[in-house]
C-alpha cells in the first residue's frame, strides 16, 4: 500500500472530481497533513463543497492509511478562510 504524498494527493484529486484545484500532502513519520484548495463550484455552495470535501478526505485517507498514521486536512476556499478536518474518533 502506497502512502506517499504523490499517491494520496493524486487519488484525492481523482476522487474529488474537480472539487479541488490543488491538493498537497506533507507526509511525516507518524502523520500526514493534507492541504486542499476548493474550486468555485457551479453546483455546490461553500457549505456543500466543504461537506463533500470532508466526506471524500475521510474516505480516501482512512482507507489508504488503515490507522497506521494520524492525519489532518485543511480545506481552503479563500486566502484567509479554511476548514480543518480530522478523523472521526
Amino acid at each position: 500500500m502506497m502512502d506517499d504524498d504523490y499517491g494520496i494527493a493524486a487519488e484525492l484529486l481523482d476522487s474529488g472530481n474537480r472539487l479541488w484545484s490543488q491538493v498537497e500532502c506533507d507526509v511525516k513519520q507518524h502523520c500526514i497533513v493534507v492541504y486542499a484548495r476548493l474550486y468555485a463550484h457551479p453546483r455546490l455552495d461553500v457549505d456543500g463543497a466543504l461537506a463533500e470535501s470532508e466526506r471524500l478526505l475521510k474516505s480516501v485517507i482512512e482507507r489508504r492509511l488503515e490507522g497506521r498514521k494520524k492525519w489532518v486536512a485543511a480545506v481552503h476556499w479563500s486566502h484567509r478562510l479554511c476548514k480543518t478536518i480530522v478523523p472521526t474518533p
